[in-house]
């Protein structure tokens, strides 16, 4: 009941212009990160990053392993189709029922293995380390929020 391990995996098939739109409106996502909830906090700005290596799809990368959640959306240029990811915890060594469709997820399998240093290491554009070891994450509270602070 607990337990924050799954996998959710969306496809939207788009005409012409929406699928257009779509991949414009991804290109720009990005996430502002507050150090506190002074009113003058130091700020960061994170971008999605697109990749056109790691997945058999050109992705938009929102988080990459942080925390061990894997966010991102797929662009299948040749039909119009976005197929948008989210991975917590994901098993994929030990999927012998094949639940999870590995054309969806990273070419190589082994970039899921995170045993080997902090996930909070991780790329994503909700978190932020502002100070060694502590990390800040994005609230919806923050939404609309001044940057009065310093950008880091």
């Amino acid at each position: 009941m607990f337990d924050t391990d799954g996998y959710i995996f969306f496809s939207a098939t788009y005409e012409d212009d929406e699928f257009q739109k779509e991949i414009e409106r991804l290109s720009k996502i990005s996430c502002t990160v507050f150090e506190t909830n002074r009113e003058d906090s130091d700020y960061h700005i994170e971008n999605i990053i697109y990749d056109t290596e790691t997945y058999n799809f050109p992705a938009y990368v929102s988080s990459d392993g942080y925390s061990s959640v894997y966010e991102y959306a797929l662009i299948d240029n040749d039909n119009k189709r976005i197929i948008y990811v989210l991975l917590s915890y994901p098993n994929i060594a030990n999927d012998e029922a094949e639940t999870v469709q590995k054309d969806y997820l990273k070419k190589d399998l082994n970039a899921y293995d995170l045993k080997n240093g902090s996930t909070l290491e991780r790329f994503s554009i909700y978190s932020f380390g502002f100070s060694k070891g502590i990390w800040s994450e994005y609230s919806p509270e923050d939404e609309g929020r001044e940057t009065s602070g310093k950008q880091r």
